[in-house]
């Protein structure tokens, strides 16, 4: 059983709806973002260099495969997306800020919309006190995803005959539920059947047809990543694994996501947009941009290019670490940096001009509830918690440049107890919750 808090969790409805109405503009700012390769190759170069094996095999594989199509992506730009919120600010006054825009292996919107309805249940069968306006529907996240991914996959069967969707997983996936709700919905709703493979499977398994993707006998139209976010995805055979994203990639299936959309969802963006004059490269309209802005957390440069606003942040975190967060280009839990921990961090380093793969970010301090949390199926704990916001969007843009998606999905709710640091479901720090709008 996923871990789940017993019951929704209370939300300012106007936060709720203005993080609903932000996933529009933040999907066409990620799109823009990541078509801008010289814009992300002159912010990602130094955390390139620093992180080779990672964050520098994706820029290159990006630049090389660019190169080689003049420039077009084939199979178009499929983005299925979480931005992630987190309240900051005392009671009415409290209002969203970004945690991370996650673009890549966003999951538990299968999780999510059970959760939704496990709640709802409860809520109406003990006769809560919950008005039934203030529970958000969510039942429509996980068909709004299939929805995403089939328009991509006919996009492709404009030109071919048939075709099938290759998820690829993690070698011993334990989230296997998450998915297996999306793929059931595939199938239910659009007759569109999925393959299952890893990185090293697919290497061993593919055949490229005049770049068309063959595996077990058929065409392979959207290669959607559940995997490949982590160095650790690439497994001990490492150069097969990086083989066989780069055999994807150059192909014209739709991969989802492209690896501009990877980079675009890196820390060192998401910091380099915060900076003046970073949204407006990409967005001319001025409400927009304040709109997008006005939700932006304090984020702040790491590394040799360090501006003066980042030395005087580097230096209240020496004094002050319990006020930030130090993030390295990584996704998945469990990396970030709390407390006396940064300032280890920094003069291990050599102080913090020597750590282009990481960037400071203001730690936030969200209202806190009591929550009943559930743990294996048995009372983990009750006490105060709070809560993480993720709203789901999809995007898809095809070979030619048209947007034929755009929209708002559903949302994520991960509810934590007070005192613990990292926020993944999966990686054991948090529970599934839903919202109680009010």
């Amino acid at each position: 059983m996923a871990p789940v808090s017993l019951l929704p969790q209370s939300y300012p409805l106007r936060e709720f709806t203005k993080a609903q109405s932000l996933s529009t503009s933040m999907n066409s700012l990620l799109d823009r973002v990541s078509t801008d390769s010289a814009w992300l190759n002159s912010v990602l170069s130094a955390s390139a260099a620093s992180d080779p094996d990672f964050t520098g095999r994706l820029l290159s594989l990006h630049n090389k495969i660019l190169a080689a199509n003049d420039g077009v992506q084939r199979g178009g730009r499929l983005g299925i997306i979480r931005s992630d919120y987190m309240l900051s600010g005392v009671g009415d006054d409290a209002v969203i800020k970004q945690i991370e825009l996650n673009t890549i292996a966003s999951s538990f919107a299968g999780l999510s919309t059970r959760i939704s309805q496990m709640h709802s249940h409860i809520v109406r069968r003990f006769d809560l006190n919950y008005p039934p306006s203030s529970l958000p529907s969510n039942s429509k996240l996980i068909s709004n995803l299939a929805s995403s991914l089939s328009t991509a996959h006919n996009s492709y069967l404009k030109k071919y005959e048939s075709a099938q969707i290759l998820f690829v997983v993690q070698d011993g996936e334990s989230n296997t539920a998450d998915q297996n709700i999306l793929e059931s919905t595939l199938f239910e709703l659009h007759d569109i059947k999925v393959i299952r493979k890893t990185l090293q499977q697919i290497t061993a398994d593919i055949t490229v047809i005049d770049n068309r993707l063959i595996l077990e006998g058929f065409e392979i139209s959207v290669c959607y990543f559940r995997s490949g976010y982590a160095p650790k995805d690439y497994g001990v055979d490492t150069e097969s694994a990086w083989r066989a994203r780069e055999i994807m990639e150059s192909s014209i299936s739709t991969c989802c996501p492209t690896l501009g959309y990877q980079l675009t969802g890196t820390k060192k963006v998401q910091q380099e947009l915060a900076r003046e004059g970073g949204v407006e490269r990409f967005v001319e309209d001025e409400e927009e941009v304040e709109r997008i802005r006005g939700v932006f957390a304090g984020l702040w440069a790491f590394g040799g290019e360090m501006k003066e606003e980042d030395k005087a942040a580097a230096k209240r975190a020496m004094e002050s670490p319990e006020d930030f967060v130090m993030k390295p280009q990584r996704e998945g839990g469990g990396y970030n940096f709390y407390g006396k921990d940064i300032v280890d961090k920094m003069v291990e380093a050599g102080g913090a001009t020597n750590l282009d793969e990481f960037i400071l970010m203001e730690r936030l301090n969200p209202p806190k509830q009591d929550a009943t949390l559930l743990r294996g199926g048995e009372v983990e704990g009750r006490g105060p918690s709070l809560s993480e916001l993720g709203i789901f969007s999809s995007v898809f843009v095809n070979e030619d440049g048209e947007e034929l998606v755009n929209k708002y999905d559903g949302y994520l709710l991960r509810t934590k107890f007070d005192g613990v640091d990292e926020g993944g479901v999966a990686s054991g720090f948090a529970t599934l919750s839903s919202i109680s709008a009010t």
